[in-house]
This record gives structure tokens, C-alpha cells and sequence, in this order.
């Protein structure tokens, strides 16, 4: 029997869309899963622990107060007077940029609320603060 009288002639086609999707659904899935392994730790402050913690996918501007109340914004020490024009000047560039404060959790409170104080008096609308998740 001859059975190439019966089969298609047609050659196959490469569909090259299809291939694309999945090429840019990799691309966007690495570059996410990249954003989120970075770490914005400055210095060896120990959080406290929330049960609802969460990680950001923004870079928001990270101000840090360790156990001693020493104040840093981006890695960069300055007292409260400074770091107020900072974000007075970061603000003026961004009103609605993002501030995570990271407080150690044997920072004075009145160091903390101090700090707020200052945030709220310089514009700063979103605030987070920054806890590690409990296990």
C-alpha cells in the first residue's frame, strides 16, 4: 500500500510567538526573584518580629537607628537635624517616596517617636517599619 498519497503536504510551521512569551514570562520571573534577594542592611540592627511582616518591591529610602540611636539614611550617618533636611530634600525631589525606618528593637522608644516626629514634620506620607517575619 502506498501511503504517501494520504499525508499532508504541508511542512511544519515554527511559531516563534509563543516562544516569546516564555522567553519575556523568564525574563520578568528573574528579575523579580533577583529584586527580592538583594539586601538593604546597613548596619547590625536586630528587628522585631511581626507575624504579618512582608518584603517591599520598591527601593524606598531606608533610614536606620541602631541600639545606641545613632541614625544613618543610606548608609550614611548623620544626627536628627540632618537627616531631617535630608528627607525634606528627598521629598521635595518625591512626594511619595517611600521611607522604611529600621529600628533595632532595644532602640529608646522616645529615639523612635522622636525619628517619626521628624519624618512627619519633613513630608514623609508613606512610612514603613521595617520587622523580620516570625518563625
Amino acid at each position: 500500500m502506498n501511503f504517501t498519497k494520504y499525508r499532508p503536504r504541508k511542512k511544519p510551521t515554527f511559531m516563534i510567538i509563543p516562544m516569546i512569551d516564555i522567553i519575556f514570562f523568564l525574563l520578568v520571573f528573574f528579575m523579580m526573584n533577583s529584586l527580592q534577594t538583594v539586601a538593604q542592611k546597613a548596619l547590625a540592627v536586630q528587628l522585631p518580629e511581626a507575624q504579618s511582616a512582608s518584603l517591599s518591591a520598591q527601593l524606598p529610602i531606608i533610614m536606620t537607628i541602631d541600639e545606641a540611636g545613632h541614625i544613618t539614611v543610606d548608609n550614611k550617618p548623620v544626627n536628627l537635624d540632618e537627616a531631617g533636611a535630608i528627607m525634606r530634600e528627598h521629598m521635595h525631589e518625591n512626594a511619595n517616596a517611600a521611607v522604611v525606618l529600621q529600628a533595632d528593637k532595644r532602640t529608646a522608644h522616645g529615639q523612635v517617636v522622636a525619628v517619626m516626629d521628624m519624618l512627619k514634620g519633613a513630608g514623609v506620607k508613606r512610612l514603613s517599619i521595617a520587622t523580620e517575619q516570625r518563625t
